[in-house]
């Protein structure tokens, strides 16, 4: 009886040694999966100002994607001369997507600025400022 318990004690130390080195090897897959999806680097959006101006309290401004992805327009924030972020969508809503190779014309009214001088936009990483024509 005494070697039966060795013998069985044998099996299922085998079985777990197995097991373990299965879920050890599925552990390495998905650790190198994650490393590859990781190293995706989407990158920043590729963005400019073409031009502003500002007519009677209103300002017109055009910007356009020059790079190779959608630029959304819940994720854009301009500044006015410095101020706090005015996010995009919130006078742009013509429109939720700024697609490559697009040039939209956009109209800020209400934004308390009269002679403003500079204008900056920042989405994601990208970003382009251009003086007040």
């Amino acid at each position: 009886m005494g070697g039966s318990v060795s013998i069985s004690a044998l099996i299922v130390g085998t079985a777990l040694l197995g097991i373990f080195a299965l879920a050890s090897l599925s552990l390495n897959n998905s650790a190198i999966t994650a490393s590859e999806v990781l190293e995706e680097n989407l990158g920043e959006p590729e963005m400019r100002l073409i031009n502003a101006s500002e007519v009677n309290g209103t300002i017109h401004l055009n910007i356009t994607n020059s790079g190779d992805e959608p630029i959304s327009f819940d994720k854009t924030w301009f500044s006015i001369d410095g101020s706090s972020p005015i996010r995009a969508s919130d006078y742009h809503t013509q429109t939720t997507v700024l697609f490559a190779g697009e040039i939209q014309h956009i109209q800020l009214t209400g934004t308390g600025f009269t002679s403003p001088t500079r204008l900056f936009v920042a989405s994601m990483g990208g970003q382009s400022g251009v003086s007040f024509s």
